[in-house]
């Protein structure tokens, strides 16, 4: 049997990375990488099995996917907030092909909701990443996680409460200006040609032994709470979310979770030097993922890693330094880019000034002003 695993050319969240490594856990090889963006564009002779969690659609003609590919529907989220991916996700293709290969394994509520609702055979499974197994025992550190948009408000607060480290993550990576990756222009600023698939993989498995090791992490990324569940990790979510709500229901339940206002009032919520231990309830939910996976594909894997420690060290310096390269290039770009935009910004206010000369001459002329002379010149 051969056997896919998505992957991501166009985009920035290593957490789409995480959800693949979460997948690839059940698989006893991965012979090709199949692109998120391109499902409906795969053939192959034989039957490829792959696990289809994770986030739908920037690209709504990679919908439905290849029927080289036979799918294991789980952990799915459909962004029913848009009108033209809801049209794509219904029509009577979309809807044969759930036939096919269904039920749906729904990541949260509304997704099923919008599936359900819609006469699709659906079930609420709860996220794959979930299932993430961590090190046992945990290595000997004491250290804090803050992933967020709001890091450096959380890190100033923590710091006056505790001497230990508190690190602040980011698992957004830098986009690149390497051409285009599909004409969708909505995608052109989420390119990361700067990064190989498999560099991106390797840095979310850093992101993964991060959270792993750490003490605890405070955070506003669902893939980073719900990956720190599965890694017995104590993790706060810190839920300001103004945008997406739609992708929390049935997931924040799972976690400790807080605003960052009432974070700062009550700091007893989590106290990172003796942080509580996580609710249990994704427990269940946990079990139910990893029999349905491994009944899928007949595999498990002990952990998440691809790599022995040595290889990963190794890899990682060479990351660091074509980072750096390639980082400079970016930026050089950057201001190639700036540069061009000022001089057409000088170009249009010189045509501006231009103008209001002319205005300025006309009215001169004619006591009446400028309309005076439009309707003297009619």
């Amino acid at each position: 049997m051969l056997y896919g695993l998505m992957s991501y050319k166009y985009t920035i969240n290593l957490g789409n990375e995480i959800q693949s490594i979460a997948a690839r856990r059940f698989l006893p090889k991965a012979d090709f990488y199949i692109d998120h963006e391109r499902l409906h564009l795969f053939k192959n002779p034989e039957k490829v099995k792959m696990i289809m969690n994770g986030w739908y659609l920037d690209c709504l003609e990679a919908w439905p996917p290849s029927r080289d590919i036979e799918p294991l529907l789980i952990s799915m989220h459909f962004n029913s907030s848009i009108n033209e991916t809801k049209d794509v996700i219904l029509s009577d293709e979309s809807r044969d092909y759930f036939s096919s290969y269904g039920p749906v394994g729904c990541r949260d509520y509304p997704t099923l909701e919008l599936l359900s609702d819609n006469g699709i055979d659906a079930y609420y499974s709860g996220c794959l990443t979930l299932t993430f197994q961590g090190s046992k025992p945990k290595k000997d550190h004491r250290y804090v996680v803050v992933n967020s948009n709001n890091s450096q408000n959380i890190i100033d607060y923590i710091k006056t409460k505790t001497d230990l480290p508190v690190y602040d993550i980011n698992q957004v990576t830098t986009l690149s200006y390497d051409g285009k990756y599909l004409k969708n222009p909505k995608l052109d600023q989420k390119l990361t040609s700067f990064y190989s698939v498999d560099e991106k993989f390797l840095m979310a498995e850093n992101l993964l032994d991060i959270y792993d090791n750490a003490t605890c992490v405070i955070t506003d990324r669902m893939h980073a709470a719900l990956p720190s569940l599965g890694l017995e990790t104590p993790v706060l979510f810190i839920n300001d979310a103004s945008w997406g709500l739609e992708r929390l229901e049935g997931i924040s339940e799972l976690v400790r979770e807080t605003t960052l206002e009432e974070y700062m009032d009550d700091y007893s919520v989590f106290d990172v030097e003796n942080p509580p231990k996580n609710p249990d309830d994704y427990i269940k939910i946990r079990n139910d993922l990893i029999k349905k996976a491994e009944k899928f594909t007949g595999h498990i894997n002990d952990d998440y890693t691809s790599h022995s420690q040595s290889e990963k060290d190794l890899k990682n310096k060479l990351l660091i330094s074509r980072t750096y390269h390639e980082t400079k290039s970016y930026m050089s770009e950057v201001n190639h880019i700036n540069r061009q935009n000022a001089g057409k910004i000088k170009s249009q206010q010189e045509k501006i000034a231009s103008l209001e000369k002319r205005i300025k001459e006309l009215e001169s002329k004619n006591g009446n002003g400028i309309l005076g002379f439009l309707k003297k010149d009619k």
